[in-house]
């Protein structure tokens, strides 16, 4: 079995399969992880309702499956993010698979890190560069709801006000350290209300309604965010999250580094010779299958990388259900999937025994590209990153094809 690494040592993404005869195959909020649906999770179980499937990268499933995320290893690597451990395809040597399983469980825990390490470097640069005199209000106890915002407030070098967040915020490990509030989407007014917060911040996915209402009703600010699925999302979020506690001028310069790393990437990843039609696949429990088409977060993270979206290609819109006849009119040349996902089906032989799946050219040449949740389509600081990874596995690919 042979593993991609990013050049950037992203140890818990890894890619799987590129070689016919080696078998490798090759996608939040915390999602489109596209973050995973808060809410497609149950509608979808019944494989019919197809909208919002991923929410915050580690959030979509409901809290079990971010919680699960978050004890194994995310995508985030660090050790505790939403990222499952990609298991072996072929094993021609049980000795040296299990050699291979291990070693990517050790790279998935320690994955995330490198991305984290840019990110708090900008925002440590950001702190010395302009923005004297700024400072979160004393008193300020702030509650994020979604792992991008909290991915945020850390780079924006803000986390000791954070009081606690919900299960999809798992990146960078401190936040392990914080109250878990739950899922996102099924919130708890009085569990909130003990942390005696000043400012929650969230998404739209965020709820239920009342139990904002009750927030907002004793005192406490409730802002939240429209689901953003552009490059330009973490610029966005993070202009708006420091606008919130104070420290515009901060986020400001964050959001800038943010513009000048994503053109740097995206200029790089336009030098892939031939892009590779690739498909998104959401899977989660309960029988949750669904592709990804245009319009999500999936379509603009592929086609920033230098690839094109398989789905958007035939005429998919947002998210369909995944069927046989589906993948074979969209016959994508690779796989992108989440690591959550990707364990929940186990691994790779899982996934390949979806009906449908092993059927398109991806599938036979078992190209599987398998990223974490939060990492691949929260579109937080990261995202720079998250493309160069995605890019750099599709010029492996390409060469492969290539060669062969």
């Amino acid at each position: 079995m042979q593993q991609w690494m990013s050049r950037r040592g992203k140890a818990g993404l890894l890619v799987v399969g590129l070689l016919l005869a080696a078998a490798l195959p090759a996608a939040g909020c915390g999602g489109d992880g596209e973050q995973a649906a808060a809410q497609a999770g149950e509608g979808q179980s019944q494989q019919q309702t197809t909208e919002q499937p991923a929410q915050q990268a580690a959030g979509g499933e409901e809290a079990a499956d971010a919680s699960q995320s978050a004890s194994q290893a995310e995508d985030e690597p660090e050790p505790q993010q939403d990222s499952t451990a990609v298991s072996s395809v072929e094993q021609p040597q049980q000795e040296q698979d299990e050699a291979d399983a291990s070693s990517a469980e050790d790279e998935n825990q320690s994955a995330d890190a490198t991305g984290q390490e840019s990110a708090q470097t900008q925002a440590a640069e950001t702190q010395q560069s302009g923005a004297a005199g700024e400072s979160v209000a004393e008193g300020t106890r702030l509650v994020t709801l979604f792992g991008d915002l909290t991915e945020i407030v850390y780079a924006l070098d803000a986390e000791q006000y954070l009081v606690a967040r919900d299960t999809s915020s798992v990146y960078p490990a401190a936040t392990e350290e914080l109250p878990n509030l739950g899922f996102a989407g099924a919130l708890n007014a009085e569990a909130i209300l003990a942390m005696e917060p000043t400012l929650v911040i969230g998404t739209n996915m965020a709820g239920p309604p009342g139990v904002l209402d009750q927030l907002r009703a004793a005192g406490v600010e409730v802002l939240l965010l429209e689901e953003l699925n552009g490059l330009d999302a973490a610029q966005i979020k993070i202009r708006v999250v420091g606008e919130a506690l104070g420290i515009p001028q901060t986020a400001e310069a964050l959001a800038l580094d943010v513009e000048r790393r994503l053109a740097e990437v995206m200029a790089e990843a336009a030098e892939i010779e031939r892009p590779l039609r690739v498909l998104h696949v959401y899977v989660r429990r309960g029988g949750v299958q669904l592709v990804s088409g245009a319009g999500n977060k999936a379509q603009a993270i592929i086609e920033a990388a230098g690839g094109l979206d398989a789905a958007a290609e035939v005429g998919i819109e947002g998210w369909q259900p995944l069927t046989p006849e589906a993948l074979v009119a969209i016959d994508p040349e690779v796989y992108l999937v989440m690591d959550l996902g990707l364990g929940v089906v186990g691994g790779i032989e899982g996934l390949l025994e979806i009906p449908g799946m092993a059927e398109t050219q991806a599938g036979r040449a078992r190209r599987v590209i398998s990223m974490p949740d939060l990492y691949l389509l929260g579109f937080g600081p990261r995202l720079p990153e998250a493309i160069a990874d995605l890019a750099a596995y599709l010029r492996g690919i390409e060469a492969e094809i290539r060669s062969e």
